[in-house]
């Protein structure tokens, strides 16, 4: 999920989660069947969409390896993403994969909901690849809506935590990327899309104009569609480490003293509340859209991988199918202490202890990997492409009556 700004930015943004996001559209474009342009070959059986989570971004960390046209125009799809995989189970000719123009894998990352009615990144509209002739459609779409990859950003903390005279004292301090808004105002605004007005959220409504749009251009297709995995554990630690620790001994001249840059639990809270609302909001316009007749099923990643979420331990963050803050060479926090001022005293009477330059930012930002934090890993892929092939599967040998295991929203 990616938003562009400035250089620095616009690289974060390509990771994040949902990435794990950029802004609901004022108004949502819709797509006259009549008008797409021939990008995507017609025969195309199978068409993948959505944003970084459906593309694989991180699956690859040399961006030359990503499917031609994608290493070059920041869309990123992965020759290994749950796409692909389902394509293999599906009998899929995985050479309509090579090319944006002659297949279906059209995912790209920092895709919004008006993206894939629109385009992005020089690539035509998403829904150009379907036709008649699509049978199947898998979509994770709507955590670019948020803005969430501002949120992640901007929510950022540095913990230190010094003993003297046996005495320890920790302290969070929040804020050390500068943007636009403040981690409150985006976690606000991410909320707002949420808020309930004439029956219904601005999400809510986003994501059913584009179930609907899909069958409007594949009124033949199945229609999966992926909620988004669990990012942090449900039960964090006061503080949660994204990214391997400094020990800021020698700079305080204390026996011990250590720097960690992540979460605070209150944070993990509200990043999961607001993962909560928006697999709420794709949940509930699925069953909206499945009301009107239409072939339409929810794939529940997130039960699926509530299990192998970030766990805020940073002995066992590498176990998760989750990446957490990924960085080049040795840790992002060094550049922190050689660049900005901290203060002991500060520190141990709790207030905020390190001030920075305002070219911090993209000092800090240098040193992130940021085209595997906060994404799946290949692991977490595997997983979803095995709970969209059951769907498929189950659904092919089903008529008027489906499995017992399978609704019409969910599985």
């Amino acid at each position: 999920m990616r938003e562009t700004t400035d250089h620095f930015l616009r690289v974060l943004r390509l990771v994040t989660a949902c990435g794990l996001l950029a802004t609901v559209p004022m108004s949502l474009g819709t797509v006259s069947a009549a008008g797409l342009n021939n990008y995507v070959s017609t025969s195309s059986e199978y068409v993948a969409l959505g944003d970084s989570y459906a593309s694989g971004e991180g699956l690859q960390s040399n961006a030359t390896t990503y499917i031609s046209p994608s290493n070059n125009d920041g869309c990123h799809r992965s020759v290994t993403a749950y796409p692909v995989l389902v394509a293999a189970s599906l009998h899929v000719d995985l050479g309509q994969f090579e090319a944006y123009g002659s297949g279906g894998f059209v995912a790209c990352s920092g895709a919004t909901s008006k993206d894939l009615l629109k385009g992005e990144n020089g690539e035509p509209a998403q829904l150009s690849a379907l036709s008649s002739a699509t049978r199947w459609v898998t979509v994770t779409a709507g955590g670019d809506d948020l803005h969430f990859s501002n949120v992640l950003l901007a929510c950022l903390g540095l913990r230190a935590s010094v003993t003297v005279h046996r005495t320890t004292r920790s302290y969070t301090q929040s804020g050390i990327v500068r943007e636009s808004k403040t981690c409150d105002e985006y976690v606000a605004s991410a909320n707002s899309l949420f808020e309930v007005a004439n029956g219904t959220s601005k999400e809510v409504a986003a994501l059913e104009h584009v179930y609907e749009q899909i069958f409007v251009h594949a009124p033949n297709t199945e229609l999966a569609v992926l909620n988004y995995p669990q990012l942090f554990t449900e039960s964090p630690p006061a503080f949660c480490p994204v990214a391997r620790g400094i020990s800021l001994s020698s700079l305080f001249k204390v026996r011990s003293a250590q720097l960690n840059v992540g979460y605070s639990a209150s944070r993990i809270a509200e990043f999961n509340r607001v993962e909560n609302e928006l697999n709420a909001a794709i949940t509930s316009a699925v069953g909206d859209v499945s009301a009107l007749g239409n072939n339409i099923r929810l794939v529940d990643v997130n039960s699926l991988t509530k299990s192998s979420a970030i766990p805020c331990n940073l002995a066992a963050n590498g176990r998760s199918d989750m990446n957490a803050l990924r960085v080049s060479v040795g840790s992002p926090l060094t550049t922190i202490v050689e660049n900005c001022h901290f203060d002991l005293a500060h520190l141990l009477s709790l207030r905020p202890f390190v001030s920075c330059p305002s070219y911090e930012r993209n000092v800090f930002l240098q040193n992130i990997a940021v085209n595997e934090s906060f994404h799946p890993k290949q692991d977490a892929h595997e997983t979803m492409a095995r709970a969209v092939e059951a769907l498929f599967n189950q659904v092919s040998t089903t008529t008027t009556t489906l499995s017992p295991n399978l609704s019409n929203t969910s599985v």
